[in-house]
């Protein structure tokens, strides 16, 4: 990592008016399986705004704090972990306070997955909205060989 929210990696593809650009992971990202999809573990492939019109093969900076990337990442992987967690008290703690006491783990079990499903509809019916808004890293330089 160069700087403060700042990689560099190689454009391996062009797609409209985005770069699908190969990373070396770093130690934040290491454990994390989001970006890569069936690469190499110490690689990492992401879509990023093509804001230099870099070239396949071209070395470019990628800009992780010129989006909300990070904000993006909790949407998608955070929130719907909490609102599981959520949903799996209040089941069980509800049932039980309704006393449905053998039915304690079911209650929590179900609970757990009807708020992670409205979760996950309520990120679906947003994308549109979101997708007008710049979730996605940036190339912001392309650097010398």
């Amino acid at each position: 990592m160069s700087e403060a929210g700042k990689e560099i990696g190689k454009v391996i593809a062009i797609k409209d008016r985005y770069a699908i650009v190969s990373l070396t992971r770093n130690e934040a990202c290491q454990k994390c399986g989001a970006c890569s999809h069936g690469h190499r573990s110490e690689e990492m492939i992401l879509e990023a705004d093509n804001l230099c019109n870099a070239k396949v093969g071209d070395q470019v900076g990628i800009d992780l704090a010129y989006s909300d990337f990070l904000k993006a990442t909790f949407i998608m992987y955070g929130l719907p972990l909490i609102t599981l967690f959520l949903g799996f008290f209040v089941g069980y703690f509800g049932s039980n306070k309704l006393g449905y006491v053998s039915i304690q783990e079911p209650a929590g079990i179900i609970g757990a997955f009807i708020f992670m499903g409205i979760t996950f509809l309520w990120i679906r019916l947003k994308e549109e909205k979101w997708k007008t808004q710049n979730y996605r890293p940036a190339i912001v330089e392309i650097v010398e060989k």
